[in-house]
């Protein structure tokens, strides 16, 4: 038969369901997340339960780019459109910054069993860089269903949680 067709997702957190109560007085700076390296990669991961600590990748599953990039992409255009600074930005604008967002994604992943479901942790930390003042370090965990077991259902899912987390984070 013919070769497998690959599949390609983005993720969409939307917008901020209302401005940011503080505005920061400078240039927000976000840096690209870290991540483990299988989480680092564009294919999609999923659990078969979940207590299950063996993750598997999707074949033929993929992210447009590593969940590193797309979440450090939305995160700018939702800070952004929040007005949480004067100007946000990635961290490849060079210019000098008087906060940045720096963080790791802990989990980003698919589980099939009980019911299909998705898990994002995302530890996110915001500092001052005159001061080296902490202003937020949390992990921010969401657990959401998939209103199907398909794939795509779950990257609603996946964008839903993000959303979530960058509402609380902001």
């Amino acid at each position: 038969g013919p070769a497998p067709i690959d599949h390609y997702y983005r993720i969409d957190a939307g917008v901020p369901d209302a401005p940011a109560a503080k505005k920061l007085e400078g240039n927000l700076q976000i840096d690209r997340l870290r991540a483990d390296a299988l989480t680092g990669k564009r294919q999609l991961l999923y659990k078969e339960t979940a207590g299950a600590s063996k993750v598997h990748p999707h074949p033929y599953h993929l992210w447009s780019d590593p969940p590193t990039i797309l979440l450090q992409t939305e995160l700018v255009a939702f800070l952004g459109a929040a007005t949480a600074a004067d100007s946000v930005m990635s961290a490849t604008a060079r210019l000098k910054p008087n906060y940045m967002v720096s963080g790791r994604i802990r989990e980003f992943e698919r589980v099939l069993d009980p019911e299909a479901h998705v898990v994002v942790e995302i530890q996110l930390a915001a500092t001052s860089t005159a001061s080296d003042e902490i202003l937020v370090n949390r992990i921010y965990r969401e657990e959401r269903s998939a209103a199907a077991t398909s794939v795509e259902a779950s990257v609603i899912a996946f964008n839903q949680a993000v959303h979530t987390i960058f509402e609380r984070f902001l």
